[in-house]
């Protein structure tokens, strides 16, 4: 399985076991169950937070434009408005990189960002489709001021087909944030701000074709691997990862003493 701060190629045993805890119930309890969207949470060792899975239905869109929609970094900056910057640092093979990614946490909290390595898998056209993460130390990337470092020990998604036109969606995540989040935060997030972002994922499927023919329509390196333009990795450039200095580092945020009240969460991500 994959480590934290180990650069990594997951074999055929980890995408089963990430497929397996997508799609059975076992240990999981639901906490939102509605419109085509499951959210599940479970108990973990690795961290205080829970895992959070997410399962939804996507009518009318295929797995192939799915899959492209969540490649598509030049795509998410049209949709995704918690996204505050995200770039590809270095290829590690045909189907790995290691990149940089921050995101917008509702005021007052802390933004957060992230350096992982995501490798993917794509079994072709109708058929399963992975993206997987897991946090990696580069040197190139420390800590940066005004933003509390996260570690995903293993997040990811999986597409199932149901048809050409339809398929099922799952979204897990093994991650701490880092800081000090108060408990509510994390159940809120799990029942308001998560079925929101799939939603609008869901909306910007349909847009994402013709918006892709305005924008560099021929560039899809996660299925020409030729067309990757980041440098190969340099194994001098990883440092050693411990997630207990990281969490370590960014612990007193002063965020714990956050009031639910205070925040404003359920229009942090706005409908279209």
């Amino acid at each position: 399985m994959m480590k934290v701060g180990e650069v990594f190629l997951p074999d055929d045993q980890d995408f089963k076991y990430f497929k397996n805890e997508c799609t059975t119930d076992d240990g999981w309890t639901i906490c939102y169950d509605k419109s085509s969207c499951r959210v599940a949470m479970k108990k973990n060792s690795l961290s205080a937070f829970d895992l959070v899975r997410v399962q939804s239905e996507f009518h009318d869109v295929s797995s192939e434009v799915l899959y492209d929609v969540l490649h598509d970094g030049g795509y998410r900056s049209q949709w995704d408005s918690t996204m505050i910057e995200g770039y590809d640092i270095c290829t590690v093979s045909p189907n790995s990189d290691i990149g940089y990614y921050s995101v917008r946490s509702p005021p007052p909290f802390k933004n957060r960002d992230f350096v992982t390595q995501r490798a993917w898998l794509d079994f072709g056209r109708n058929k399963e489709k992975y993206i997987l993460n897991h946090s990696v130390n580069h040197l190139r990337e420390p800590p940066r001021k005004g933003f509390v470092r996260g570690i995903s020990y293993l997040t990811g998604f999986l597409i199932i087909p149901k048809s050409p036109s339809s398929c099922t969606f799952y979204y897990m995540t093994q991650c701490d944030p880092g800081g000090n989040l108060p408990p509510w935060f994390v159940n809120k997030t799990s029942k308001v701000l998560v079925p929101k972002v799939i939603k609008k994922l869901a909306k910007s499927c349909g847009k994402y074709e013709k918006w892709k023919s305005k924008h560099q329509a021929h560039l899809k390196p996660w299925l020409y691997p030729e067309q990757m333009s980041a440098p190969r990795m340099d194994p001098a450039d990883l440092g050693i990862f411990n997630a207990e200095e990281t969490l370590t580092a960014s612990a007193d945020t002063g965020e714990a003493a956050i009031g639910e009240n205070t925040v404003q969460i359920d229009n942090f991500v706005k409908d279209d």
